[in-house]
This record gives C-alpha cells, structure tokens and sequence, in this order.
C-alpha cells in the first residue's frame, strides 16, 4: 500500500538536466557501443544487481487531454511544455511492482523532472482508466506542493490516460561523471488508450529498424560525443517517444478502420 512514511512526504526526486535525443538504426548500435567504450561504462545499478544483464525494460504510460493538447504542442514545436506520465521499469504494470509518478517539462533541450514513488497494489483491476490519475492523485503519500502542480494539470486539461510505451533499454554513464548517461531505447512499441492498466497490452511497432539515442547531461556536452555524432552522421530528432507511439498507434487504428 502507500506508506504512511516521512520519507514519503519528502519534497520529490528531482532532475535538471540537459536532454538530446537522435535518431539511430539498429544495425549500426553494436558499432556505436564500441565506440564509447573508452568514454563509458555500463550503468552500475545494473551491475550492482547481480543479475548479470546490461539492459532493462520501461513501460510508461502516458496522460493527456481528450484534445491531445501535450502531443500537439510537441508537434507545433512549443518549447515550453509538460507531461504527465505513469512509469514502471517492468515489461508492463502489475500489483507487485513499483512505479512512479512523473511530471516532466521541457524548455528547448533543458529538462526537469519531479519524480513521485508509490505502490501499485492499492490500485484495483476493476478500477476504471478514466478514474486511474484522480486515484493516484489522491491516494499518493506526499504534501500539496509536491502534488499542486499536476493536480493543476489535470483539472486544466482532464487529463486521461493515452498512450501506453513500451521498450528496452541499454544504460551507459560516463567513466568520470556517473550524472553523464547515455541510454539507447530499442523495441518501442505503444499502445493506444489501453483498456486495463494491468497485462501485457497488445504493441504496436513503432520506428521498426531504428531506436532512440539520448544523452542526459548536467554539464557541457564532451567533444568525444560531438566526434561520435558527426562520424555515424546521426541527426537530432524533436519527436519524443510519446509522440512516436501516439502517432504509430493512431496510424495503425485509422488504417484498420
């Protein structure tokens, strides 16, 4: 259930950083991890884990307005903007695994994000998806100001789930910095207005052949990753995977109908 806890209450986990996204193919990413490998390492929570593997998946599920107001202000090319998002590092949602509850929000390439942790297993099959972030919302352990902004996002803009992504990560952070991260984001698949927040949705492929390449960084971006950009003629993308998928899926739907 959510912990009735101090630490709960806490103001929440909190990012600021740079974020450049690329597009790039799957067959070159073998090349491309060997060409950081003098630059990064592994991440080490994976090694730490013991588990002995060196990707893990994310499975985010995506709200927004009956209108998509988020997706078309990505698509207009707004530089200021937000999303509210449901996130589990699992293949999907279950009652047994943990997740969190994001704000993310974006100027130009400068991103912050506020991260809320809870349980799932206070959250029932049987609840309805349209009452799923008012349920959040209301149950979460922390204090109004943490929760003042996305309760204000969705008494705005009635926020409703909309489209749930899905894929595999490969996590790198820097030999020197463990704040630098690279991460490739392969498998994307969505899934739009899923009916259940548990089981395994059906996906559909997104972007088939090509994943997501993306840097975080809190400082200036090092000249070895400029070099490496420019050698694999990898161009910067403004699509988000919430746009990806959301388009994918609609695109799919439209056809079949």
């Amino acid at each position: 259930m959510f912990q009735k806890t101090a630490s709960r209450r806490r103001a929440p986990l909190h990012f600021r950083r740079i974020e450049l996204k690329y597009l790039i193919p799957d067959r070159i990413i073998p090349m491309f991890i060997d060409r950081i490998k003098p630059y990064t390492q592994p991440d080490p929570f994976l090694i730490e884990e013991g588990r002995g593997r060196l990707e893990y998946p994310v499975s985010s599920l995506y709200f927004d307005s009956i209108d998509l107001h988020a997706l078309h202000e990505k698509e207009s090319g707004l530089l200021s903007r937000r999303k509210v998002r449901l996130r589990t590092y699992e293949e999907s949602f279950s009652e047994t695994s943990s997740a969190f509850l994001e704000i993310k929000r974006r100027h130009d390439f400068i991103v912050s994000k506020d991260r809320l942790s809870l349980s799932m297993d206070k959250i029932d099959e049987s609840l309805p998806m349209s009452e799923l972030l008012d349920h959040l919302l209301k149950n979460i352990e922390a204090s109004e100001d943490v929760t003042h902004e996305a309760n204000m996002l969705n008494k705005w803009f009635n926020l409703q789930p909309a489209t749930l992504i899905s894929y595999h990560r490969i996590p790198f952070v820097g030999m020197q910095d463990r704040r630098f991260r690279i991460t490739i984001d392969s498998n994307i698949g969505s899934s739009w207005k899923p009916q259940s927040l548990y089981g395994k949705p059906f996906l559909t492929s997104c972007h088939p052949g090509w994943s997501v390449l993306e840097l975080k960084s809190n400082h200036a971006v090092p000249s070895w990753f400029h070099d490496t950009i420019q050698d694999f003629q990898l161009t910067r993308t403004s699509h988000s995977k919430y746009s990806i998928g959301t388009l994918s899926s609609r695109e799919r739907l439209e056809w079949k109908n």
